[in-house]
């Protein structure tokens, strides 16, 4: 258990410096975009590009930074209002919802990695900046499907009260 916990770990930090230097890179090169286009008057478009990409993996690691968080897999209100007061059948629910999206994230994995198979197979480049291989988009879809997973699985493990106590415990 402690080779998993690390392994956790780590992923959890690699996800949190990606999200927080990936924003950091939007803010300050939008506002580099902005300086350029307004006071220099001289367009970089290949820049702009970037920014845009850099956005997308941006926003598909915070679906996966928000998954382990447990930010966005079910309607929160609903177990807030209805249920609280009655921890039982609060992490009931909770345990239907975590399983309810794993077996629906588990449906998407084998359409999503044929498509990103396909992905590496055949490159697709960018339209602004001919040069730039846009495939990668496709396999940091992927891989945020599989974090996912991951996380969604850890959560559901987590309602479990045998390996609920243990985690309280530690």
């Amino acid at each position: 258990m402690p080779c998993i916990a690390a392994i956790l770990k780590a992923i959890e930090k690699i996800e949190n410096f990606l999200c927080y230097t990936g924003l950091l890179g939007i803010t300050y090169l939008t506002f580099v975009l902005v300086v350029n286009r307004y006071l220099i008057h001289w367009e970089v478009m290949w820049l702009g590009d970037f920014t845009q990409y850099l956005f997308v993996f941006m926003a598909l690691c915070a679906i996966a930074f928000t998954t382990r968080e447990d930010g966005h897999t079910s309607v929160d209100i609903l177990s807030q209002v209805f249920l609280s007061g009655k921890p039982r059948v609060l992490r009931a629910y909770k345990t239907v919802i975590h399983a309810l999206t794993l077996v629906t994230l588990c449906l998407f994995h084998g359409p999503v990695l044929q498509f990103a198979t396909r992905a590496m197979k055949r490159p697709s480049y960018g339209t602004m900046v001919p040069w730039f291989n846009t495939s990668w988009l496709i396999v940091t879809c992927y891989v945020m499907l599989v974090l996912c997973i991951l996380h969604t699985a850890v959560s559901l493990v987590g309602q479990i009260p045998l390996f609920a106590g243990r985690k309280e415990a530690e």
